[in-house]
């Protein structure tokens, strides 16, 4: 800042100089992937919850809910915690497990559904505790490694739009309509697979055609320009009168989030898994 003359009273200084240091601060608010990045600090982090519903002829129903948090490192998302029940009982799939032990691989799997499924990824390695996962789990083990990364199966179901990742933040923002705070906008399965680790690790690499699916969303910032509520809509897989809905809500930004990964004596192996476990990775995904 320029000195000002001297013997200018001190009255006028801050006259003077409060516009200008409010236009500077209002300026960097203004961009919402610089202040995602002044969030980038280890051992900091936020809070989200999702909430998953599918709307189709016999209307709407909640599908899973989803808490967790994203711990951050210099550049970026570093790990994350979450935990997703599926809105089942048991009592709803009565009619699909087998009697008298038959096919009981697939009957685990139905089970599996009506509990949750915590799932711990660090850097590009996965854990997952309970969920049909845990059913399948050696009597001396509580969690199973996935070393690709992916976020179980409730991470098909879940919000897969990370508003806390710059380079989708930046696609989002690449062409959206603002107003009053928020921006929408519409993003391929496909541009979203190109730029995305998060997408990836929860929805896998999309088919052919799967990559042209539209995700329509809505993203809401707070006045520090970080990303309050997410909403996002595209047509599930298996029937174009089906619309998924996902909507996530962040808090506690800056917050302390320490992820660590389970104790050792307590993970086991894909390749430790009871028989019948392959049985799980083939249900059929909401985006696939």
């Amino acid at each position: 800042m320029k000195r000002y003359i001297a013997g200018l009273a001190c009255a006028a200084t801050a006259v003077l100089g409060a516009p200008a240091l409010a236009s500077t601060a209002h300026a960097q608010a203004a961009d919402p992937i610089t202040a995602l990045k002044s969030q980038f600090s280890s051992g900091r982090g936020v809070n989200f919850v999702d909430t998953t519903k599918v709307q189709g002829t016999q209307g709407n129903m909640v599908l899973v809910k989803r808490t967790g948090a994203l711990q951050f490192g210099p550049s970026g998302i570093s790990a994350s915690d979450q935990t997703a029940q599926l809105r089942f009982k048991e009592s709803d799939f009565e009619g699909l497990l087998m009697e008298d032990g038959e096919d009981e691989g697939f009957s685990k799997v139905v089970r599996g559904l009506a509990k949750p499924e915590r799932v711990v990824r660090i850097k590009n390695t996965t854990y997952v505790s309970g969920g049909v996962m845990g059913e399948f789990m050696p009597a001396d083990k509580t969690w199973v490694r996935f070393p690709d990364g992916l976020l179980g199966l409730t991470g098909t179901m879940s919000q897969f739009v990370n508003a806390a990742e710059p380079a989708t933040l930046k696609a989002l923002l690449a062409h959206a309509t603002k107003s009053a705070g928020t921006y929408s906008g519409k993003i391929t399965f496909g541009e979203l697979n190109k730029v995305s680790p998060w997408f990836r690790a929860s929805m896998g690499a999309p088919t052919a055609k799967t990559a042209k699916t539209v995700v329509s969303w809505k993203l809401f910032l707070g006045s520090d320009r970080l990303a309050k509520r997410l909403v996002t809509t595209y047509s599930g897989a298996g029937s174009d009168e089906s619309a998924v809905t996902v909507d996530t809500r962040y808090t506690g930004w800056g917050s302390k989030v320490t992820v660590k990964a389970p104790p050792a004596d307590q993970v086991a192996d894909l390749k430790e898994l009871e028989e019948g476990a392959e049985t799980a990775t083939s249900i059929p995904l909401l985006g696939n």
